[in-house]
């Protein structure tokens, strides 16, 4: 396995308009419990807050009650960046956060 590139936040505490599937974040990259399998080097959409950040599906794993997901984040402008580094640095000190995925396949 390779070593992470960032620093991760893990069991993320969402607010109620989250998806309380998505368990960890970090500045490149997203892991969450999902419902429908995804091809792995698909891309999706992941909204976090009023970011929407295009990811590459990294894996894809059976589990009990559907697929887990590793996510990187690509094609991320400077300011899509900064945004993402403020919104991780604020969840880290307790302000949660939504995310989603959206857009599957694109």
């Amino acid at each position: 396995m390779q070593d992470r590139v960032s620093d991760r936040i893990e069991n993320l505490n969402f607010d109620e308009a989250g998806d309380r599937s998505f368990f960890d974040l970090s500045t490149t990259g997203v892991c969450c419990y999902h419902t429908k399998r995804l091809v792995k080097d698909s891309f999706v959409s992941v909204k976090i807050n009023d970011l929407v950040l295009r990811a590459r599906v990294v894996y894809c794993q059976d589990r009990q009650e559907g697929f887990r997901l590793g996510m990187q984040f690509g094609n991320v402008s400077s300011q899509q960046q900064k945004e993402l580094n403020e919104c991780v640095d604020k969840f880290s000190r307790g302000v949660p956060i939504a995310c989603s995925i959206i857009n599957e396949g694109k």
